[in-house]
């Protein structure tokens, strides 16, 4: 049988202060932190520039600092830096932010902007889940009471991609109220071919804003003014956010100035 008041400790920098605070009291806590993590690794397929896995196990500073997450999933890298401090990345997984669903936390926005799916393990074998449905509610998965996430795959971005992460906190470190990740890819031309953006900190789980950006930046080698302030108000409207808005402005801004010669890497850690 199964204990379904059991937790699994990926990290604990998300677990453990819920247990002091005793909003979580799992029977037994299993620790994952000895087992072995594949590196990062970039597939040729299926996608057309590759797939790159992340074992769940991954550190977030590894996130930070791998040189192939950071040319394949720059979105990743850009996020990352704002997650907690120094200390929190070192010890934090990307599996265990991913099935903590916490609404403010960046991974789970990033990986639903990236169209990122999770494998995951139990008993019955594996499956393969897409993170755009992998969240179900506040501090909710789909998971299995007995099912673990054991690899992060996404789709590998295509040269020239232009990638922002902006998000407003408090204090450097703290919670983010709002933020907006943005991923932009250039076609021969050098105009966008494909918009993808999520918000984090604004529902009980991501908001993937895609189809709100996407009409208005493909085929576009700009964004001006008027673009930006349809799409901080479209935005507000569906996060019922005006910080989100304007957060989604910026970062639209950042990823478009970026888009063909690399990523955007220090997205905003506090509005400015």
């Amino acid at each position: 049988t199964v204990d379904e008041d059991a937790k699994v400790l990926a990290g604990g920098q998300s677990l453990l202060p819920l247990m002091a605070l005793r909003l979580a009291r799992p029977s037994v806590v299993v620790d994952l932190g000895r087992l072995d993590v594949a590196p990062a690794a970039l597939d040729p397929g299926p996608g057309p520039a590759g797939t790159l896995r992340l074992g769940a196990l991954t550190r977030q500073a590894v996130l930070e600092e791998d040189a192939v997450v950071g040319s394949a999933a720059p979105l990743i890298a850009a996020a990352v830096r704002h997650v907690g401090h120094r200390a929190t990345r070192a010890l934090g997984t990307i599996g265990g932010s991913l099935a903590h669903a916490d609404p403010a936390a960046e991974l789970p926005a990033v990986m639903v902007a990236l169209e990122a799916s999770v494998v995951t393990r139990s008993s019955r074998g594996t499956r393969t889940i897409p993170c755009a449905t992998l969240a179900s509610g506040f501090f909710t998965t789909c998971l299995d009471h007995e099912e673990v996430i054991i690899e992060v795959h996404v789709p590998a971005a295509a040269s020239g991609t232009g990638s922002a992460w902006c998000e407003w906190a408090a204090r450097s470190g703290d919670f983010a109220e709002a933020g907006v990740g943005v991923s932009l890819e250039p076609g021969d031309d050098g105009t966008c071919v494909k918009a993808r953006a999520a918000a984090s900190g604004v529902a009980p789980i991501p908001v993937d804003l895609s189809s709100i950006v996407s009409p208005l930046l493909t085929g576009a080698n700009t964004a001006g003014p008027a673009v930006l302030r349809e799409i901080a108000a479209a935005v507000a409207a569906e996060c019922v956010s005006e910080l989100a808005g304007l957060l989604a402005a910026r970062a639209v801004h950042r990823a478009m100035a970026a888009m063909g010669r690399g990523s955007e890497r220090t997205g905003s850690g506090a509005a400015a």
